[in-house]
């Protein structure tokens, strides 16, 4: 299992970037939205639609979403505030995680408002997912006429913080964990892991502060970092919350050693929106 999760992540990393450097902004839109629709399809599995009919009919109403979307929202922007349907869409990811974690923290009695309910368990999906699109695309097209890697280079950045506290949550939790952090929602998640992850994203934070030579706003980058990393656990938490719900252990199967495509970008689809919505506030990395 563990050489099946590193051969996987050694093929998926470099092709990620590759993607996020080097495709056309319309084809990185087309790129995600693959990754996208199959995480749609694993949600599906979710909500109670049992045969392959309706989870077909779920995703192909997500690839619609997605479509009108694409055609809705401009594809580069110099600001999130630029345009109203991106900033709207976005801001209800925001919202919809900060509910999420409350339903986590409340788990198994918040279970009772949503587990019966399909319906709302795939408008949940939809919050999930569509607002992580939306500013996923956005922070890539940032600036791209007149600097064509500027948003490559601010969405690697998202990248790096959700690796980073993956990979350091992996290397102290797994020796290391003995404090269980929700148990009733995640019997794997550890505080130990969590801090371990915490602390690998600072360090992440702080080798590019000295590469940027400290510059004004770092204090921010690192709350900002503190906050992203604490949402990208409960990015995993919320989808462990629904595998429990649905009895599942993983969510798909498409990703030897690592179960299915939502349980690789879970915490990309919690961070994604508050990150976009933090780069308009703040600014990137000059």
């Amino acid at each position: 299992m563990f050489k099946q999760r590193v051969l996987t992540a050694l093929l998926l990393a470099p092709l990620a970037l590759l993607a996020v450097f080097y495709l056309p902004l319309s084809g990185f839109a087309l790129f995600v939205s693959v990754a996208f629709l199959l995480g749609a399809w694993e949600w599906s599995g979710f909500c109670g639609l049992a045969n392959r009919t309706m989870r077909a009919v779920y995703t192909g109403l997500t690839a619609a979403i997605l479509l009108a979307i694409y055609y809705i929202q401009p594809i580069a922007l110099q600001s999130l505030f630029a345009d109203t349907y991106t900033l709207t869409l976005v801001m209800a990811g925001v919202i919809w995680w900060l509910l999420a974690v409350v339903l986590v923290l409340t788990f198994p009695r918040s279970q009772g408002l949503w587990a019966g309910r399909d319906w709302l368990k795939a408008l949940m999906g939809w919050l999930t997912l569509l607002p992580a699109w939306s500013a996923i695309v956005f922070v890539r097209g940032l600036e791209y006429p007149q600097a064509e890697f500027t948003g490559a280079w601010l969405l690697f950045g998202l990248l790096g913080l959700v690796w980073a506290a993956d990979i350091g949550g992996y290397i102290v939790g797994k020796p290391f964990g003995k404090t269980k952090l929700l148990p009733k929602v995640s019997p794997g998640k550890t505080l130990e892991g969590m801090l371990g992850g915490m602390g690998m994203v600072l360090l992440l934070v702080s080798a590019v502060g000295y590469w940027q030579d400290w510059p004004d706003q770092i204090l921010y980058w690192y709350l900002a970092a503190v906050i992203l990393t604490a949402l990208s656990v409960f990015g995993d938490l919320t989808e462990s919350m629904f595998k429990r719900a649905a009895g599942k252990k993983d969510s798909g199967a498409f990703l030897p050693g690592h179960g299915g495509i939502l349980d690789r970008i879970d915490s990309l689809t919690a961070t994604a929106p508050l990150y976009a919505l933090l780069l308009a506030l703040f600014g990137g990395f000059n």
